[in-house]
């Protein structure tokens, strides 16, 4: 049996690499932002931006990184937390990544619907 016979895992494949191909994306598009978004995380251990008209709050701990979607009136939709060590060169190197997923993830769930 091939691995992909399923039809559910076929359908879970196409997801999958529409979901990490828009992280990419949203990697490569704003990069700069991103970069600027992470200092002043770092500096400031919480930010808030609006993507696509929905809040996502940013918070540094120790060891790791949360960040919180909100819908447009301001209830918490979803929340994340990804390791991310203790360093803040090891966070200055996820960080980046940690923003494209985030968004990705309001893109992804918005289209879901």
């Amino acid at each position: 049996m091939s691995p992909n016979a399923d039809k559910n895992s076929l359908r879970d494949d196409v997801w999958d690499a529409r979901y990490f191909g828009l992280i990419l994306e949203l990697g490569e598009t704003h990069s700069s932002r991103y970069e600027s978004q992470t200092l002043k995380l770092l500096k400031q251990k919480e930010l808030e931006i609006s993507f696509d008209g929905v809040r996502i709050k940013y918070k540094l701990s120790l060891t790791g990184c949360r960040f919180f979607v909100g819908n447009d009136d301001s209830r918490m939709k979803r929340n994340s937390w990804t390791r991310m060590g203790w360093r803040k060169a090891s966070k200055m190197r996820a960080l980046p990544n940690f923003f494209a997923t985030s968004e990705a993830d309001v893109q992804i769930d918005r289209t879901e619907y």
